[in-house]
């Protein structure tokens, strides 16, 4: 059980996420993250999520998975944001398909959470973008590559693939 789960970018993968747990009694509560208030307003209408930070910070206070779904682009400036108010027990996950820069920035950016960073890229999707688009069952019968480190914490992993486990 997620207790709380801070998602980075509430668009088509991280709102179907967030509303895929939520279905499946897998998460308590649920705070985006992201760079455009009116989209992250939005997802607390649809009830995606619970509340919404525009504050990185913020977001990630007490949480114990981070997850972020943001473009390649903007990973590195969201570690660089959390590293240091990131709690020692918080899990860290991504859902990008390029695994080389993400791991690269979590690497140089985490610190001693990267230990507690489990690179991760769910084979799913559509054509169309944004929290209007999600839906709690985009990665049913799906596939989710999990490409864990030799420095990975192996309960981290598990908490991980728990959690992909329970979307279907």
């Amino acid at each position: 059980m997620i207790h709380r789960l801070c998602i980075f970018g509430v668009g088509l993968i991280g709102g179907s996420l967030a509303k895929a747990l939520r279905a499946a009694s897998a998460v308590d509560r649920i705070v985006g993250c992201g760079r455009t208030e009116a989209n992250l307003v939005r997802a607390v209408e649809l009830n995606v999520i619970d509340e919404y930070t525009l504050d990185p910070v913020t977001a990630v206070t007490g949480a114990d998975m981070i997850v972020v779904a943001v473009t390649l682009g903007a990973t590195r400036s969201i570690f660089e944001q959390i590293t240091e108010h990131i709690a020692p027990t918080t899990i860290l996950t991504d859902v990008g398909s390029a695994k080389a820069r993400v791991v690269d920035a979590a690497r140089e950016c985490l610190g001693e959470s990267f230990s507690r960073f489990v690179p991760g890229h769910p084979i799913a999707g559509t054509e169309k973008s944004g929290v209007d688009a999600a839906f709690e069952t985009l990665f049913c019968d799906h596939r989710v590559i999990l490409t864990p480190l030799v420095e990975t914490n192996r309960d981290a992993l598990k908490v991980v693939f728990e959690m992909w486990q329970a979307t279907g």
